[in-house]
C-alpha cells in the first residue's frame, strides 16, 4: 500500500520565508512614517483634549483654569521647549500661574490633570514667547494671546508629520497640518 506524504518540503518552506522577508523589508519604512505621524497626532490631540477640558472646567467652576508646561508634574516650567516634557491642568485662583497649597489668601488650588512627557516628540513649541501656559477665564475665553503650538517628531522629520494646534482668543482650539492650517 502506497502512502502519500502531506506537508511542505524544505525548499518550499525556504521560498515562503524568503518572500515574507522581501515583503516585510518593503513594508517597514511605510510603517515607520505611519507610526511617526500617528504619535505626533496623538500628542496634539492629548493637549487639545486637556485644553477643551480646562475650558469646560473654567466655565463649570466659574474660576480661572490654567494649562501650563511642566517637566516634573508638580509645578509649572517657563522653558520654551518644555511642553514635550508634559503639562498640568489646575485651578489658578490667585492668577500666579503656579500650583499653590493652602495659604492665607485662600484654599489650595486643585490639580485637575497631569500629562507626563511624550518621548516620540523632539519639541512642542509655541509661536509666542509667553507661550508656556494657556489661561482660561471663568467665561471660557483664553486670557493669553492667540497662539499656535507646533508638534515636531523626534528623528528625521517628515514634512507631513508636523502638526499645529491653534488657540483662538475665544479659547477654542483645533489641530491641523502645520502650514496648511490658518490660525487667524
Amino acid at each position: 500500500m502506497f502512502r502519500r506524504a502531506i506537508g511542505l518540503t524544505l525548499v518550499e518552506l525556504m521560498m515562503v520565508l524568503a518572500m515574507m522577508a522581501v515583503v516585510t523589508s518593503l513594508a517597514v519604512p511605510s510603517f515607520r512614517s505611519l507610526w511617526v505621524k500617528r504619535s505626533v497626532l496623538m500628542a496634539a490631540e492629548a493637549l487639545l483634549g486637556d485644553l477643551r477640558y480646562a475650558r469646560s472646567e473654567a466655565l463649570k467652576r466659574l474660576r480661572p483654569v490654567l494649562v501650563c508646561q511642566s517637566s516634573n508634574g508638580d509645578s509649572c516650567t517657563r522653558d520654551g521647549a518644555a511642553w514635550a516634557d508634559g503639562w498640568l491642568v489646575f485651578i489658578d485662583s490667585n492668577g500666579n500661574a503656579q500650583v499653590d497649597g493652602d495659604n492665607p489668601d485662600g484654599p489650595a488650588e486643585a490639580l485637575l490633570r497631569i500629562q507626563s512627557g511624550l518621548p516620540a516628540l523632539a519639541s512642542i513649541a509655541s509661536n509666542v514667547s509667553t507661550g508656556h501656559s494657556i489661561a482660561y477665564q471663568a467665561t471660557g475665553s483664553a486670557k493669553s494671546a492667540a497662539q499656535t503650538i507646533i508638534f515636531t517628531p523626534a528623528g528625521t522629520e517628515l514634512p507631513d508629520s508636523i502638526r499645529s494646534l491653534c488657540i483662538s482668543l475665544q479659547g477654542r482650539a483645533r489641530v491641523g497640518l502645520a502650514g496648511a492650517t490658518s490660525c487667524s
